[in-house]
């Protein structure tokens, strides 16, 4: 991981946010210390089951994608979804999706390039959900929707409008692989064209793993009870930011919280800062003092402390339990991020969900976690 260059850009971009968020809020930390101390932590702790209780919804959504692939019960998920987070805590590049992948097919013999065509709808629904939110929000909100940073100033709803342009292309190109057979015959066309003689079997097999993955997107069903749930799991992790806000002594309406939550989410989703560092706190303090109608020093004190309680809360009990089911299945880092897809014939590997046998691409054998974490 350390030799990693996506790993040192990561802490670049971190060390460069968190800088500049010191320097900002410098003069006001012994104040931010006083708003610690005052703080409702009883309340604040309250607040974890919301979250949790969020991300086995989020669980729940990722379950119905998986649907056509294989049949996986909510309780066997669930750990997988909590490792994947703990790891795009703690990796660089969103490389916790990778570790998702990895754990999913170890625990149920899906492999790993399907299962990343799952957790690319998935990741889709989130932007789908979050930046509706946070149009309709900034528009109701109007002016008070901007925030400076670096000097210049931000506009919620034009940043709502790119993000939605970025993520309208991404989910516009899956669906278009999953739907249309033109989509995935251009794709082998360019494997066939310009990939080396002695990987295209190799490339080929990946990606007739990675539509397989795609299939949840041509069920209308499944794709409603996805998006209901993804709303749900938002707005419970918004419950929670608000929840936290009252424990810090914030009297913002819960439709702040609600634009804080898609626009922070969005902002730590493009921004590469190891677990969102820097960026969240950024974010989130910015938009308590935009809808405060002044900068006066309490309230950036009170904004900055909130943005650093927050983020503590949202970071440190996923990392702790993550890395505790991590060492239950017995599993590394470097496992993980490791472990791939080879070109092997296909009875010489376990059966894989998701594969398809005549390209001879099987889930590299490694050892069994079967009965060793949580089920």
């Amino acid at each position: 991981m350390l030799k990693s260059r996506g790993f040192w850009i990561g802490m670049a971009v971190t060390a460069i946010f968190v800088g500049w968020f010191v320097w900002k809020n410098w003069d006001k930390f012994p104040d931010m210390k006083r708003a610690f101390e005052q703080a409702d932590w009883r309340l604040a702790l309250l607040a974890l089951p919301v979250y949790f209780a969020g991300l086995l919804v989020r669980t729940v959504r990722w379950q119905y994608l998986l649907r056509p692939v294989k049949k996986v019960s909510t309780r066997r998920l669930y750990p997988v979804v909590i490792i994947g987070l703990m790891a795009n805590n703690i990796l660089p590049a969103r490389a916790g999706e990778l570790a998702r992948a990895y754990v999913l097919g170890q625990r149920e013999r899906i492999s790993k390039t399907t299962s990343l065509g799952t957790i690319a709808v998935d990741r889709l629904f989130d932007g789908v959900t979050l930046i509706p939110l946070m149009l309709i929000v900034a528009a109701v909100a109007g002016d008070k929707a901007n925030f400076p940073v670096f000097g210049r100033n931000l506009n919620f709803a034009g940043l709502g409008v790119v993000m939605a342009a970025l993520f309208g292309v991404a989910l516009g190109a899956l669906f278009y692989l999953a739907l249309s057979d033109n989509g995935r015959r251009l794709l082998h066309r360019m494997v066939h064209r310009f990939a080396p003689e002695r990987v295209k079997p190799h490339v080929e097999g990946l990606l007739l793993s990675f539509f397989e993955g795609l299939h949840a997107l041509r069920s209308p069903i499944d794709l409603g009870v996805a998006w209901v749930m993804s709303l749900v799991s938002w707005l419970l992790e918004a419950t929670m930011y608000y929840i936290v806000g009252r424990a810090f002594g914030l009297d913002a309406g819960f439709d702040v919280f609600l634009l804080m939550t898609a626009a922070a989410n969005l902002a730590i989703a493009i921004v590469a800062t190891q677990g969102g560092v820097g960026a969240f706190e950024l974010v989130v303090s910015k938009t308590i003092i935009a809808f405060s109608g002044t900068a006066a020093s309490g309230v950036q004190k009170d904004a900055a402390a909130y943005a650093i309680g927050l983020h503590a809360l949202l970071l440190i009990p996923v990392v702790i339990i993550g890395l505790a089911l991590m060492w239950s299945m017995d599993l590394s880092f470097s496992e993980m991020l490791k472990g791939r897809v080879e070109d092997e014939p296909a009875a010489a590997g376990l059966p894989v969900a998701g594969e398809d046998a005549a390209a001879g691409v099987v889930m590299q054998p490694q050892p069994a976690v079967e009965g060793t974490g949580p089920r």
